[in-house]
């Protein structure tokens, strides 16, 4: 625990773009770590002491991935924040959410002990995925029929441990590849690219290759948590018709300009861009730009403001059993050309427009069906809600 202390503080010390670390006392943190790990009364809580060490930034991207971490957990449902609701968004069949009657559009009071807020959904999806996950959660809500549950839910257990980066960097990527990119002609001259990532810069082109003839492309990125900033600049390339500063990057010894040219192939009809609160990263900056540059409307809600650059950085500690470990450092503050940040503060739709508990239980999409009735067609909240099932 003492070695990975070290190293963690020694990648902070060196790699962390703030060189004043916010304000934040570095070597006093350290050594108040230190004791506590001295006098730790066990193994959970010497990982939720490493955890704090660098969630005291209050950074999303600053993060202590744990060693070796054997259990892997399902919990068979999500939430999100929906305007300043937490919502269960998604429910997977069979699961044991299910059957204790959790549902899409219910509101979460309580996720063990804790309230979910904008504040802190972060810090708990975090928690319990990394730090401490749970065989068995206690979850209360409230239906949108206004009755209130509490209920025990199991998860669905796997081990299987991390044991090298490229285990890590594998299940991330198992993750982003069950999310697909869909798209959907409409009457009236309408595309819809639900894009649920920032991936491979060749899917752009495939994308926007298939949008163009059409008067309008409805870009979904609700849900988009971001990706590859090769991406997001060939994205921003084949949607404007000039040169475009898409951020500039401040590291902690330098800042680099990230600018897209122009393509010959881009898509010169109207844009309209759906985001909502895990709209993060590559996905909120585009957003920011089409406002920025006057090239569209966004709709839904707020963003999630995470819109930093991070490394992970490996390590290994032990002899004869080795533990793999790794720090995740944000390396660098991204501000867009307007030279604001859109950290801790996401990007404000033009209109806000949100979809209610009883849309989310009964699986319609208001947001989508109000985007495609401003471009000049009509679909209804149902018929948009299974546009992509």
């Amino acid at each position: 625990m003492l070695t990975m202390l070290r190293d963690i503080h020694d990648d902070v010390a060196k790699h962390y773009y703030d060189p004043s670390f916010h304000g934040i006392d570095l070597n006093a943190r350290y050594k108040e770590a230190e004791l506590r790990l001295k006098t730790t009364g066990g193994f959970n809580e010497g990982i939720s002491t490493l955890a704090e060490f660098l969630t005291q930034f209050d950074d999303s991207h600053t993060t202590f991935l744990p060693p070796n971490r054997r259990v892997r957990v399902d919990y068979g449902w999500e939430m999100a924040m929906v305007g300043d609701r937490p919502l269960i968004v998604s429910v997977a069949a069979g699961s044991d959410a299910a059957a204790k009657g959790l549902a899409p559009g219910d509101r979460v009071l309580l996720l063990n002990t804790f309230e979910p807020t904008r504040q802190n959904l972060w810090r708990l999806h975090y928690f319990y995925r990394f730090v401490r996950p749970q065989a068995q959660q206690r979850v209360a809500v409230l239906k949108p029929d206004g009755s209130a549950i509490t209920v025990d839910v199991a998860s669905r257990i796997e081990n299987k441990p991390v044991t090298e980066l490229g285990d890590l960097v594998a299940e991330i990527e198992h993750d982003l590849a069950r999310a697909r990119d869909v798209g959907a002609a409409i009457d009236a001259g309408i595309f819809v690219w639900k894009m649920t990532m920032f991936g491979n810069p060749e899917r752009v082109d495939e994308m926007i290759g298939k949008a163009r003839g059409h008067q309008t492309l409805i870009l979904d990125l609700r849900g988009n948590g971001g990706g590859s900033v090769a991406a997001l600049r060939e994205l921003v390339s084949r949607s404007f018709n000039r040169e475009i500063v898409v951020a500039e990057e401040k590291l902690r010894d330098r800042a680099v300009r990230e600018v897209a040219k122009p393509s010959r192939s881009a898509f010169g009809g109207r844009v309209i861009v759906l985001v909502d609160s895990q709209s993060a990263s590559a996905a909120e900056m585009f957003a920011r730009i089409v406002q920025i540059e006057k090239r569209g409307t966004v709709l839904g809600d707020r963003t999630a403001g995470a819109v930093m650059t991070s490394r992970i950085f490996p390590h290994k500690a032990g002899i004869a059993a080795l533990a793999f470990y790794a720090a995740s450092i944000t390396v660098g503050d991204v501000r867009l050309s307007d030279g604001a940040s859109l950290e801790k503060v996401g990007v404000r739709p033009d209109e806000i427009v949100l979809p209610s508990p009883g849309d989310l239980a009964a699986g319609r999409d208001p947001v989508l069906a109000y985007a495609i009735e401003l471009a000049g067609g009509s679909l209804s909240p149902e018929q948009a809600g299974r546009l992509f099932r």
